[in-house]
C-alpha cells in the first residue's frame, strides 16, 4: 500500500477514534515521512490524546524527519495541554531553528502556550514580534490576559484590535465577569450590540452565572431581559441558568416561577431548582420536587444528599445515598464529599471505613476535596492516626490546600497542637495559597497549646502576608486564646475593634473566660453585650450568676436567677469559640 493511501486510512481511523487501527497502519508503513507523522500527530491532538501526540513527535525527531508548520502547530497544541514553561521555550527555539517563525498558526499556538504557562510577558513579546497577526492571534493574547485576571491589560489590548469578532467581545466580557466587574461587563455587552454583533449562548450563561455568584440581582435581571429579547430563553440550558441565578440571589419564588414557565422535559431545570431550594435551606420542598422528577441523574441525587448533610440531617443523607446506590446510579467525588461529611457529623467510624472502601472499590477519582473529606471524617470519628496515614499518602500529590487544612484542623481539635503547627510549617514551605480555613486550624492549635504570642503572630500574618481577611471565627479564636491566658481586657478590646458585629458566641466566650479568671468587671460588660445581642439567651445569665457567686455577691447571683425564672430562660452548655 502506498504512503498516500496509508495516510488517508490513518486520518480516518484517528478521526473515528480507532487508535489501535491507526497505529497498526502507521507501524506497518515501510517509509514514514513528514506527512505520515503529521497526520498521526494532528489526529491525536485533535481527539485529545495529547501524550500520544507528543510521543509520536519525539519518535519523529528521533527518526530524523523534519517537522513542518502543521506538525509544529499540532505539537505545540498538545504540549500546551500537559506541560510547562520549559517546554514552551524549547518548542519556541525549535520553531526558530526550523525557520517556521513566519507562519501565523505556529506563532499563535506558541503565544497560547506561553499564556497557559502563565508567562504573559513572554507571550506578549512574541505577539508583538509576529510579522503578521489575524483575529485569532489577537483573541489568544486577549484570552491570556483575561484568564489571568489582568482585565485592564486585556482592555488596553482590546482597544488596539484592528477587527473584532464575537469571540473577542465574549473574551473581554468574560474577563470582567470573572473578576466581578459586572457593570463593566454590561457596558461592554451594550457596546458589542452597538457594532451589530449579537450574543451567543455561552456568553449569556457566563454572565448570568456570575451575577448569581455575586448575588447582583439588578444586573442579572437586566441580562435576563436581554435573554428574552434575543430569544435565548427558549434554550433549556439557559433556562436552567436563570433558575440557578434567582435561587442564588435568594429570590426562590422567581426561580420557581421560571421553572413553571419553562419546559419540564429538561433535567437541568429540575436540578437547578432542587439545588436552589437546598441552598436556601428549603429541604422539604426540595425533597418533594425530587420525588416528582420524571427521571433523576447523579446531580439530582447528589444535591439532595448534600442538602441533608449541610442542614444537620446526616442520617437522611446516608439513607438517600444507599437508595441511590441501590438504583444503580454511580456516585461522583462530589457525592462522596457530602456522604463523608454526614458520616463525620454522626461520628460513625464503621460507616466511614465502609465509605472509604466504597470509593476505592468503585475507582472514584480521589481529588483534593475528596481526600480532605476522608481525612476530616477520620479525624471527627476519633481515628486521628488513620487521618494522618491518609494525609501522608496524598500529601505530595495535593495541588490545593484542602487536605492540609483537614489535617491541621483535625490535629488541633484532638489536642495535638505541636504536630498541627509542624504540618502548617511544612505547608508554608510549599508556597501553596493558604485560605481562611488554614488559619482556623492554626489558631485553634495555638489556643489549645496556650501559645498566645504565636497565635498573635499568625493572626497578624493573615492579611499582611497571605491576603486573607480575618472573619468572625478567627476573631473568636483570638478571643478564646486571650481569654484562656487571662488577658481579658485585651480580648475585650479586640472584640470592640472588630470590623463586624460580635455574635453571642464571642461575647459568651469572653464571659466564660471572665468567670474562669473571676473578673467581674469584664464579665458584667460581656454579659450586658450578650443580653443586647440576644435577650432570651439563658447560658449567658447562668455564667453571670456563677461569676457573682464566685465573687461572693450572692444577692446579685440570686437576682440573675430570678430574672431567668421570670423570663423562663433555658440553661445550656458553656462557651468556646473553638
Amino acid at each position: 500500500m502506498d504512503s498516500v493511501s496509508c495516510n488517508t486510512m490513518i486520518c480516518g481511523f484517528v478521526k473515528s477514534g480507532r487508535l489501535d487501527d491507526a497505529y497498526q497502519v502507521f507501524d506497518k508503513m515501510p517509509l514514514r515521512g513528514c506527512v505520515s507523522y503529521t497526520t498521526m500527530i494532528m489526529g491525536l491532538a485533535q481527539k485529545g490524546f495529547w501524550m500520544e501526540a507528543i510521543r509520536i513527535f519525539k519518535d519523529m525527531r528521533s527518526d530524523g524527519v523534519i517537522a513542518n508548520e502543521v506538525t509544529m502547530s499540532s505539537t505545540i497544541s498538545a504540549y500546551s495541554r500537559v506541560s510547562g514553561v520549559m517546554n514552551a521555550g524549547m518548542l519556541h527555539g525549535l520553531v526558530v531553528k526550523l525557520g517556521l517563525e513566519v507562519f501565523i498558526l505556529v506563532l499563535t499556538n506558541l503565544v497560547r502556550m506561553y499564556c497557559v504557562c502563565s508567562c504573559l510577558l513572554d507571550a506578549r513579546v512574541l505577539f508583538d514580534e509576529m510579522p503578521e497577526r489575524n483575529v485569532v492571534s489577537w483573541n489568544v493574547m486577549l484570552n491570556g490576559y483575561s484568564k489571568a485576571g489582568l482585565v485592564d491589560s486585556a482592555r488596553c489590548l482590546f482597544e488596539k484590535f484592528p477587527t473584532r469578532d464575537v469571540v473577542s467581545w465574549s473574551t473581554i466580557i468574560d474577563g470582567y465577569v470573572q473578576v466581578g466587574r459586572l457593570n463593566d461587563a454590561l457596558t461592554m455587552y451594550r457596546a458589542m450590540l452597538g457594532t451589530g454583533l449579537g450574543p451567543n449562548g455561552v456568553m449569556i450563561v457566563d454572565i448570568i452565572s456570575a451575577c448569581g455568584q455575586a448575588m447582583t440581582l439588578a444586573e442579572g435581571q437586566q441580562f435576563h431581559c436581554i435573554t428574552v429579547k434575543e430569544g435565548f430563553d427558549c434554550h433549556d440550558f439557559i433556562q436552567a441558568t436563570i433558575i440557578h441565578f434567582y435561587a442564588a440571589c435568594q429570590k426562590i419564588e422567581l426561580a420557581c416561577l421560571q421553572f413553571e414557565l419553562g419546559s419540564k422535559d429538561h433535567l437541568g431545570c429540575w436540578n437547578a431548582l432542587i439545588g436552589g431550594l437546598v441552598r436556601n435551606g428549603m429541604i422539604d420542598p426540595a425533597r418533594q420536587l425530587f420525588n416528582e422528577m420524571p427521571e433523576r441523574d447523579v446531580f439530582s441525587w447528589s444535591s439532595m444528599i448534600s442538602g441533608y448533610s449541610q442542614h444537620e440531617q446526616p442520617a437522611l443523607a446516608l439513607e438517600l445515598f444507599h437508595e441511590m446506590v441501590a438504583h444503580g446510579v454511580k456516585p461522583t467525588e462530589i457525592t462522596m464529599v457530602s456522604v463523608l461529611s454526614a458520616i463525620a457529623t454522626l461520628g460513625t467510624l464503621k460507616e466511614g471505613k465502609w465509605a472509604h472502601a466504597f470509593i476505592h472499590n468503585n475507582k472514584i477519582p480521589l481529588n483534593d476535596n475528596l481526600s480532605a473529606a476522608i481525612i476530616d471524617m477520620y479525624a471527627k470519628c476519633g481515628s486521628i492516626n488513620t487521618a494522618l496515614e491518609m494525609f501522608h499518602q496524598i500529601r505530595d500529590k495535593a495541588a490545593s490546600v484542602s487536605p492540609w487544612n483537614a489535617i491541621i484542623c483535625g490535629l488541633a481539635m484532638h489536642g495535638h497542637a505541636k504536630l498541627s503547627l509542624e504540618v502548617f510549617c511544612d505547608l508554608q514551605r510549599r508556597n501553596m495559597k493558604l485560605d481562611s480555613i488554614t488559619f482556623i486550624g492554626v489558631l485553634t492549635a495555638c489556643c489549645h497549646a496556650g501559645l498566645v504570642e504565636a497565635g498573635e503572630q499568625h493572626f497578624e500574618s493573615m492579611k499582611r502576608f497571605y491576603n486573607v481577611d480575618p472573619n468572625i471565627k478567627h476573631f473568636g479564636c483570638m478571643v478564646d486564646l486571650l481569654g484562656r491566658a487571662g488577658r481579658l481586657e485585651e480580648a475585650e478590646e479586640l472584640i470592640r475593634s472588630m470590623p463586624m458585629k460580635a455574635d453571642v458566641v464571642i461575647w459568651g466566650t469572653l464571659l466564660a473566660a471572665s468567670r474562669t479568671h473571676d473578673n467581674v468587671e469584664v464579665g458584667e460588660r460581656a454579659a450586658e453585650s450578650l443580653a443586647r445581642a440576644e435577650p432570651s439567651h439563658g447560658p449567658g445569665r447562668v455564667l453571670l450568676s456563677n461569676l457573682y457567686a464566685n465573687a461572693g455577691r450572692w444577692e446579685d447571683a440570686l437576682s440573675v436567677r430570678r430574672v431567668m425564672q421570670q423570663q423562663k430562660l433555658a440553661r445550656s452548655p458553656g462557651y468556646s469559640a473553638i
